[in-house]
């Protein structure tokens, strides 16, 4: 029993302007398993950038105003995809499989390269959910019954018109 992780991929980038997401790095956190009420973390890993110092980022991102008031922050970008593998708890023996996404937006001032807001990093989410088998063989019987039901009652009704006597 527990949870199987397939490998983390993280991918981090910035947004040069507001559509233009400027991708600066892959990192790839080799898969685990997390047992039952058993807690894991990863925290030992350094991910560098390729080619990319902070100067050569803050440079290219156009500043709107010379004003204290606007804003002048820069975007940052990570996203997490993976896999999560895990055995049914009450029949224990099939593994079901989800593809998981995950991603936040962290604003970082360009001039000391740190965290603009006070406030937690929000983390969205979402789950590519797969349809379940026994999903899959209740609309295939019931596409048989809907198609089947009139040819039926029409055989059952002539077959009975047939045997009424006269």
């Amino acid at each position: 029993m527990g949870v199987y992780y397939d490998n983390i991929n993280l991918t981090f980038s910035y947004y040069a302007t507001e559509d233009d997401l400027v991708p600066l790095a892959n990192y790839a956190i080799q898969g685990f398993r997390q047992g039952v009420d058993k807690k894991t973390d990863r925290k030992d890993f350094v991910v560098t950038t390729r080619g990319m110092a902070w100067q050569e980022i803050s440079n290219n991102v156009p500043v709107l105003s010379l004003l204290p008031s606007v804003s002048s922050d820069v975007v940052f970008r990570v996203d997490l995809a993976t896999a999560v593998r895990f055995r049914e708890f009450m029949t224990g023996t099939k593994s079901k499989r989800l593809e998981t996404m995950a991603w936040c937006e962290v604003e970082v001032d360009q001039m000391t390269g740190k965290k603009s807001s006070d406030k937690a990093i929000k983390l969205n989410h979402m789950i590519k959910h797969h349809l379940s088998g026994w999903l899959v063989f209740g609309l295939i019987i019931l596409l048989l019954a809907t198609f089947l039901s009139p040819c039926l009652g029409f055989l059952c009704l002539g077959a009975c018109r047939d045997c009424t006597p006269a």
